[in-house]
C-alpha cells in the first residue's frame, strides 16, 4: 500500500493536462469491455477485500454458518487483496496481469473421536491470471468524449493455489490410542490451472452510458488430496486420498458503465458460469484405518459440487485527478467460487460451493501514459 500511495502521489504531481479517456472517464480494471488502452498507456489498481462481523455482505456469513454444524466462530470471514495491471502494447492490443490473495476463515468444531492440536483456521489462496486483449473492430467515427462500438477477443491463462490446511493428530480418545509426538496431517496439493477465451462487444447507449456483452469458453484441471506425516506406512497409506478433476465452462455476461456525473462512473455487471464435462478421479484407501481421517477431510463426505454460478459486481468510482481514482464496490456469487477456483472442489471447501457468498472492495488506481 505504501508503494501504491507513492505511485499515486508521483502520478498526481507529474500529471499532464486532462486528456480524454478511451472513452472518457472509463475505468477498465475489473470491468470487462471491448476497449483497449492506447499504446504506452498504463493502468494499475489495488483492492482490499473484506468480510467480517462488521462487513457481512448481505448477512451471508451467518447463512454459511447456519448451513452446517461442523463450522464455528467467525467462519466465512475473508481478508484479502487483489491487483490488476493493464498495459497498452500498441493500438488495439493490450496485455494484463491480475492476482488475488485471500484468507477465508474456516474454523472446525471439536471432534470427540480425535485429539487434534494446532488446527489451521484459514484457507489461504492465491490466484493469478494473465493474458491479452485484441480489439479487432472499432467504429470508424470515434469521438473520445463518448463511447463507440468496439469488439475484442480476450485470451486468459489462470492459476490458483492454496496453502496446506491441517493440524497435528495426537490421538484417538475413544480408542485409547495416542501418537507421540503428534503427526501433522493436511489437505494438500490444492491447485488448479486453466484458460479462457471470450468475445466482447461494447457500444454506447447514450453519451453517458456504455453497455458491454460477452461470451466465452474455458477449461481447467484441479487437484487436491490428504496426507499424514507419520512414520508408520500402514497409517500413512490409510490416510492418503487424491481428488483430481477436469472441467470446461461456458460464460455469458453483460455490464453497464454509467457516467451521469462527470468523473464519477458507476459500473455494474452480471456473469453466468455453466460448468460442463466435469470429470472427477477420486482415490481413497479401503483400509478400516480410514476412520482416522477427520470427517471434514474425508472423501466420503464430499458434497456434490455446484455446476453453475450467477455473479453480480458493482462499483462507484471517483477520479480524484485525471490520473488517480478511488472507489468502492462489491461482488456477489450464487455458488461461492464455483468456476473461479476449481480446486475448492474438495472435502474441506466443497461443502461451500452451493452457498451464496460475497465481499466488499475498496479500490485505489492510477492511469498514465509512458508516451
Amino acid at each position: 500500500m505504501r508503494l501504491l500511495t507513492s505511485l499515486c502521489v508521483l502520478a498526481s504531481v507529474s500529471a499532464s493536462p486532462a486528456q480524454a479517456e478511451q472513452p472518457f472517464g472509463w475505468v477498465g480494471n475489473s470491468h470487462p469491455s471491448a476497449y483497449s488502452l492506447q499504446a504506452g498507456d498504463f493502468e494499475f489498481s489495488g483492492n482490499l477485500l473484506r468480510v467480517n462481523d462488521t462487513v457481512d455482505f448481505l448477512n451471508l456469513r451467518n447463512d454459511l454458518l447456519a448451513g452446517t454444524q461442523r463450522l464455528v466462530g467467525n467462519t466465512g470471514d475473508l481478508d484479502g487483496n487483489s491487483g490488476e495491471l493493464r498495459l497498452g502494447v500498441w493500438d488495439s492490443l493490450e496485455v494484463f496481469y491480475r492476482q488475488q490473495r485471500q484468507d477465508l476463515t474456516v474454523k472446525i468444531g471439536p471432534d470427540s473421536s480425535l485429539d487434534i492440536e494446532n488446527l489451521d483456521t484459514a484457507l489461504r489462496t492465491q490466484g493469478r491470471a494473465f493474458g491479452a486483449k485484441w480489439v479487432f473492430y472499432e467504429a470508424t467515427s470515434q469521438d473520445q468524449s463518448q463511447p463507440w462500438t468496439s469488439a475484442a477477443l480476450e485470451l486468459t491463462r489462470t492459476k490458483n493455489r492454496s496453502d496446506d490446511f491441517g493440524g497435528d493428530l495426537a490421538g484417538l480418545p475413544t480408542e485409547g490410542v495416542s501418537f507421540d509426538p503428534p503427526a501433522r496431517f493436511a489437505m494438500d496439493r490444492l491447485q488448479d490451472e486453466g484458460w479462457q477465451a471470450r468475445i466482447l462487444l461494447s457500444t454506447g447507449l447514450s453519451a453517458s452510458t456504455t453497455a458491454t456483452l460477452w461470451a466465452g469458453y474455458g477449461a481447467s484441471s484441479a487437484s487436491s488430496g490428504t496426507s499424514w506425516d507419520i512414520d508408520t506406512a500402514l497409517f500413512r497409506d490409510a490416510f492418503l486420498q487424491t481428488f483430481d478433476s477436469e472441467e470446461s465452462r461456458y460464460v455469458l455476461g453483460a455490464s453497464l458503465n454509467w457516467q451521469y456525473l462527470p468523473r464519477r462512473p458507476v459500473q455494474v455487471g452480471y456473469e453466468y458460469i455453466k460448468i460442463s464435462d466435469r470429470e472427477q478421479d477420486i482415490v481413497r484407501s479401503d483400509s478400516r484405518l480410514g476412520s482416522l481421517i477427520p470427517s471434514f477431510l474425508n472423501g466420503s463426505s464430499l458434497a456434490e459440487s455446484a455446476t453453475h454460478n450467477h455473479m453480480l459486481h458493482g462499483s462507484v468510482t471517483w477520479w480524484v485527478t485525471p490520473h488517480v481514482y478511488i472507489g468502492a464496490g462489491g461482488k456477489l456469487f450464487s455458488s461461492q467460487f464455483t468456476g473461479l477456483i476449481p480446486h475448492y472442489n474438495n472435502p474441506l471447501s466443497g461443502g461451500f460451493s452451493n452457498i451464496t457468498y460475497g465481499y466488499v472492495e475498496m479500490k485505489l488506481g492510477i492511469k498514465f501514459s509512458f508516451g
